[in-house]
């Protein structure tokens, strides 16, 4: 036997203490596999998972309030015991009313918007871009696609589009799509409405086995380990959930008829854009400043040029596409805005832990109840309730099947009490409180009978026009979550084109009239260059509140009536832009070119427009010396010397400008209390005050009064005359004042 009490290990670990060398580690053959890389993985998995789990509760309550929408109300549980009582689970849909309004007010009010340069050189590139943006919007038709990620918002609570870069062959360059909120997870730990604070947004997706190994042919081994049949989906559900793959379960669980039978392999894969902090080349001055350095950019070289760029640590955007089984494709964010490609639109946001939640989350319970309330009801009036005294009938069941037919005759036991059709009143009162819940639900979604065109106990129209606007309030918040969504996507396809849109390119827009105007951009000319120069995104302010913009128009042009024609042409350019017409930008330009008024939006203006004020003042030169002269001519022949002129024109201009003074204050007081103007006009005229236009219009009769006189005198010159004539005082062919009477 061996002693080992006294024995002592040498080496503290077992592996150490083998006599050969342990082997050199193997190079991994895909870089992705890396150790590195296979860390990154799982980290990347864990984050996925996390919010797989966190966001699992309310992505169920989601999925139930879009069933709601879709006329699926009732529990599994509780249509089958419908059914077992011979009741059809009937579903009315009140919600869905409600929920379609507030869609359609978005697509009647779709927003517009306009791209503004950030110095004066640029406003003709701006105005190409924002050419741009218009064309491919209308390509992508992304204004669908917004609606239906604004529905989406409205019935669950968020929505999604995407805004990213494909093949040329593919369409254009530049892309906007709509992506479904059940394939979409996101950090839940960020709260800002853009995301600006997540680390991480995630898509996923489930596509075919081929599909994937042609997309990453290079990680064919990788898909190959994730891909699962579709007759077994059990064992890839713990990397969703049933939300998610509900689609896919459908597929999945779906008998045809089909005599072959084929194994549609299938793979999830994950599609994870998240940052994380590392230290890159920056420009810190200029219009590019906060741009990632890109060395093959000519702006970014001339930037680098200048001393401009540096060294910073900043959260830069990276995108990982993997499966269950490993990465299939890892690299920094393409795109130099450093944002997500994915863009939300919010609905409501729950404040514990700011999870989404739409319209109908509110709403399911009254509408619960207004199914139940109907079912019931419906139950109590088509079946016969019976109370009756014990032995009331001599045979019970024989009562049973009489009773049940509609003409029964029923002999009871006298002396007992049987009360037929018990408990019918009940129905009155289900209806009662059914007829509530649905005046609930308008009270609770803003979407009363007013906006919906009903007539209602509200008579008058300013009483209609104050219930519309507190509905309208009531929705406020869901467009305006709207709004910054828009705001937001419109900034990164904005910074799409100016990266990407390199090449010449022309492209078609049309006009409100459907005029085709062609539009060439990147050919050589400072003016037409879209990626030298940056832009503002905005959205028009004006698309978004068409009905109080409306009724600001109905007022301004009830003051115009009141207004003296002076003042009300200047203004009627501002009534008119305000007014949802057709043609409107070219009526208000014509206006404006009577009025000599220039666009208030307007930059600079153009050579003609400069030509055109030159003329004008030059023709208001003109007139004004023809007036002193005049005025000169006047005064020399009333004998007033050249002194006492000049003062009396000094005075005159005086006077003009002091009026002139007045008549501004009168046309800001005539803004602001229209009907004072007809009680001041009283008083100047009791004053003696004589306007221009009265004493333009006094000279105008008194001119005419005397042409009138002249006539007059002369048919009596030639009336006497010839009585003259024939009496014989004045010769033949002689005529009085011959020298110098009118003919």
């Amino acid at each position: 036997m061996f002693d080992l009490n006294d024995a002592r290990s040498i080496q503290n670990n077992a592996w150490d203490r083998l006599d050969f060398e342990s082997p050199e580690p193997e190079e991994p053959e895909h870089e992705l596999d890396s150790p590195e890389n296979v860390e990154l993985f799982r980290r990347l998995m864990g984050y996925y998972q996390q919010e797989l789990d966190r966001q699992a509760d309310n992505r169920i309550q989601q999925a139930i309030d879009e069933d709601f929408y879709d006329h699926i109300q009732w529990s599994e549980q509780d249509a089958q015991a419908l059914r077992e009582r011979g009741q059809a689970p009937l579903v009315y849909n009140v919600i869905a009313q409600a929920v379609n309004w507030i869609i359609g007010a978005e697509k009647r009010g779709r927003s517009d918007f306009r791209v503004l340069p950030r110095t004066k050189e640029d406003a003709k590139p701006a105005e190409k871009k924002a050419q741009l943006l218009k064309y491919l919007s209308d390509v992508n038709r992304t204004s669908f696609h917004r609606s239906r990620a604004f529905e989406d918002a409205v019935k669950v609570g968020i929505g999604w589009v995407e805004d990213g870069v494909q093949d040329d062959d593919d369409g254009e360059p530049v892309y906007s799509r709509y992506e479904s909120w059940r394939n979409m997870l996101w950090d839940s730990a960020s709260t800002e409405l853009d995301l600006s604070d997540a680390r991480y947004v995630i898509r996923v997706k489930w596509i075919d086995e081929d599909v994937a190994k042609a997309l990453f042919p290079d990680r064919a081994e990788v898909i190959s380990q994730a891909a699962a049949e579709m007759s077994n989906l059990s064992y890839d559900l713990q990397y969703g959930d049933e939300v998610m793959d509900q689609h896919e379960v459908e597929i999945d669980s779906y008998e045809g008829r089909a005599l072959t039978v084929v194994n549609r392999r299938r793979v999830r894969m994950i599609e994870m854009w998240f940052r994380r902090p590392e230290r890159v080349d920056r420009i810190v001055a200029g219009p590019h400043a906060g741009e990632i350095y890109d060395p093959e950019n000519p702006a970014h070289q001339a930037a680098a040029g200048q001393g401009v760029v540096a060294s910073r640590m900043m959260m830069r955007m990276y995108c990982a596409v993997m499966t269950t089984a490993g990465l299939c494709y890892l690299g920094p964010s393409p795109y130099r805005h450093n944002r997500f490609p994915f863009t939300p639109i919010w609905g409501y946001r729950r404040g514990r832990d700011g999870m989404p939640y739409g319209v109908i989350r509110g709403l399911r319970d009254i509408q619960e109840d207004i199914n139940k309330r109907a079912s019931k009801a419906l139950y109590i009036l088509s079946t016969n309730k019976v109370i009756m005294d014990e032995g009331a009938v001599r045979d019970i069941e024989e009562f049973r099947r009489e009773w049940a037919r509609p003409d029964a005759v029923v002999e009871k036991v006298p002396g007992k009490q049987l009360i037929p059709n018990a408990e019918r009143d009940l129905a009155a009162a289900h209806l009662e409180l059914m007829s509530r819940n649905i005046s609930m639900i308008q009270s609770v979604s803003g979407v009363t009978d007013e906006l919906l065109g009903r007539t209602t106990n509200a008579t008058s129209g300013r009483a209609i026009e104050a219930r519309q606007l507190q509905g309208s309030l009531t929705t406020a918040k869901l467009f305006d979550n709207l709004r910054f969504a828009v705001q937001t996507q419109g900034e990164k396809q904005l910074s799409l084109i100016e990266q990407y849109f390199t090449e010449e390119k022309q492209f078609r827009i049309t006009n409100d009239r459907g005029t085709p105007e062609y539009i060439t951009v990147n050919t050589g000319l400072p003016e037409d260059d879209i990626t030298r120069t940056k832009a503002d995104f905005v959205i028009s302010e004006g698309e978004w509140r068409a009905s109080m913009r409306q009724a600001q128009a109905e007022q301004l042009l009830e003051m115009l009536t009141r207004m003296p024609p002076q003042i009300a042409i200047t203004l009627l350019d501002l009534v008119v832009e305000m007014m949802d017409v057709p043609n409107r930008d070219e009526l208000v330009s014509r206006i404006r070119k009577i009025n000599g008024q220039r666009d208030p939006d307007a930059g600079e203006p153009t050579p003609e427009e400069i030509q055109a004020m030159q003329a004008q003042q030059q023709q208001a030169a003109m007139q004004q010396a023809l007036i002193e002269a005049e005025l000169q001519a006047k005064l020399a022949k009333a004998g007033v010397d050249q002194a006492r002129a000049a003062q009396i024109a000094a005075q005159v201009a005086k006077e003009n400008i002091s009026t002139q003074s007045a008549a501004l204050d009168a046309a800001i007081k005539t803004i602001v209390a229209p009907p004072a103007v007809p009680v001041a006009d009283g008083l100047l005229r009791e004053a003696g005050f004589v306007s221009r236009t009265e004493q333009a219009q006094q000279a105008a009769i008194a001119a005419q009064n005397q042409m009138l006189a002249e006539r007059a005198a002369q048919a009596q010159a030639m009336q006497q005359a010839a009585q003259e004539q024939q009496s014989g005082m004045v010769p033949d062919g002689a005529m009085p004042n011959d020298a110098g009477a009118p003919a």
